[in-house]
């Protein structure tokens, strides 16, 4: 059970208190970069523990479906979105590999053409 979460701000991560300041007093960096970070740049989230209970019309079988049901369409949706950035990412990893391929391609005829060039200029230096 966690105790208490706390967030480190210039990143956004949040993490367990207990365990983000032992690591921090050990280490004196960031756990996620490395970077260096104090206590000080740590700040403890506090929210409402309390648990409201549901009313009877709310704990109902056909409003649990309901509810339910909203989650799934809402899993569902985001599944979908998390399909879609997958592709898009995908799409751009395959077109920043082929202009990188591209581009090596590129520097390995020119490379090929410089030294063409050098032997023929090393060729006519001697035969001068």
């Amino acid at each position: 059970m966690i105790d208490s979460s706390c967030i480190f701000i210039t990143l956004g991560s949040v993490f367990e208190k207990s365990l983000l300041e032992a690591y921090v007093t050990e280490h004196g960096t960031d756990p996620i970069s490395g970077e260096p970070l104090s206590i000080e740049e740590i700040v403890e989230i506090r929210g409402n523990n309390s648990v409201v209970a549901r009313t009877p019309e709310q704990a109902s079988i056909p409003t649990l479906l309901h509810s339910f049901q909203n989650e799934w369409d809402a899993l569902v949706l985001e599944t979908l979105t998390l399909r879609q950035e997958l592709l898009k990412t995908r799409q751009d990893l395959s077109t920043a590999l082929y202009y990188h391929d591209a581009a090596v391609r590129v520097v390995a005829r020119l490379t090929e053409e410089r030294d063409e060039v050098r032997k023929k200029l090393a060729a006519a230096q001697a035969a001068v």
